[in-house]
């Protein structure tokens, strides 16, 4: 096991890079000067020199890449232009909160995606499979941010439920940061929740047609050791796979969602960051987050070999 997760860790080593040289690229390729852009209509020849200078930006892009690699690694992330704060206090001030949504979110997903589609799986054309059915037609249909709206004006609004705004860390008041948080990670959640019902509910169907499943049932196993044990622990594999890939998606409707619901975090960092033309924030807060879908991407590969070890010897 040890040497297959080591396999792993090694296969995911060019994808990071690779990675890292697309973000890298990608503010560097937009059209015009990037020293231009932040200097603002109002500034001098000076101004652009002293901004290039600061970015490295007279440097190849070689020079400029292996620079900033080094820079990652020593944690030094520059200096915002914006604010003239350093980005990596930024980013340890935004990280938490967005953090926080995301798992909350997640476990939304999973504790109501995962059991509606074991129900559906194993009730097809029952009340049940109908319930999931109807769920997933309208959370998939609609947006993470309407929703976010629609449940902002109902239940912050109109029924004083819930806080408008805002964000409270779970370590301070957590009572407050579950209230804070529970319409964001609902709005972020659902849409997550009817991707993984609908293939939790079309994997377990298949599964439960097999032949191992009717003779543990000849058996005379009770049906919830038979979906427990048998059924659940053999397709979960695919939807390991669409959780993984779920988590981006995750991220970036938790960072629309904070714009509704006006939270801090890294939704927010960002689209300032990109409003004010603050070239390091946007390029930082990007590579963590691509970083977090590939350790996503990763965490499912891991899981693989320990619920199917046919899969470690690959």
């Amino acid at each position: 096991m040890l040497a297959y997760v080591f396999a792993r860790f090694l296969q995911a080593i060019p994808v990071l890079v690779l990675a890292s040289i697309a973000v890298f690229l990608m503010l560097r390729l937009v059209p015009g000067d990037p020293a231009e852009l932040l200097a603002g209509q109002d500034g001098t020849d000076e101004d652009v020199a002293r901004i290039r200078e600061q970015l490295g930006l007279n440097d190849s892009l070689p020079e400029q890449y292996v620079s900033w690699l080094g820079d990652i690694f020593q944690g030094d992330l520059g200096v915002s232009f914006a604010r003239g704060l350093p980005v990596s206090r930024m980013l340890r001030t935004a990280i938490p909160p967005t953090v926080e949504l995301a798992v909350a979110a997640y476990l939304v997903a999973v504790v109501v995606g995962i059991p509606l589609g074991i129900l559906g799986g194993i009730r097809p054309r029952s009340g049940w499979d109908w319930t999931l059915s109807g769920f997933t037609l309208v959370a998939i249909g609609i947006p993470g941010f309407l929703l976010g709206i629609i449940m902002l004006w109902v239940f912050s609004v109109r029924l004083d439920w819930f806080p408008v705004f805002g964000a409270v860390s779970i370590l301070d008041d957590p009572v407050e940061s579950l209230r804070h948080l529970a319409l964001p990670a609902v709005a972020t959640g659902v849409g997550v929740a009817a991707v993984l019902a609908r293939y939790t509910r079309t994997t377990i169907a298949e599964v439960m047609g097999n032949d191992y499943v009717r003779t543990a049932r000849a058996k005379g196993l009770a049906e919830s050791r038979v979906v427990v044990r048998h059924a659940l622990r053999n397709s979960m594999i695919p939807v390991v796979t669409v959780m993984a890939l779920q988590v981006g998606g995750l991220l970036v409707g938790a960072v629309i969602v904070e714009q509704v619901f006006t939270r801090p975090g890294l939704g927010r960092l960002v689209v300032n960051a990109i409003q004010a033309r603050d070239y390091l924030v946007v390029q930082s807060t990007l590579i963590i987050l691509v970083t977090v879908f590939i350790g996503a991407n990763l965490a499912a590969d891991i899981a693989y070999g320990f619920l199917d070890p046919r899969v470690r010897g690959r």
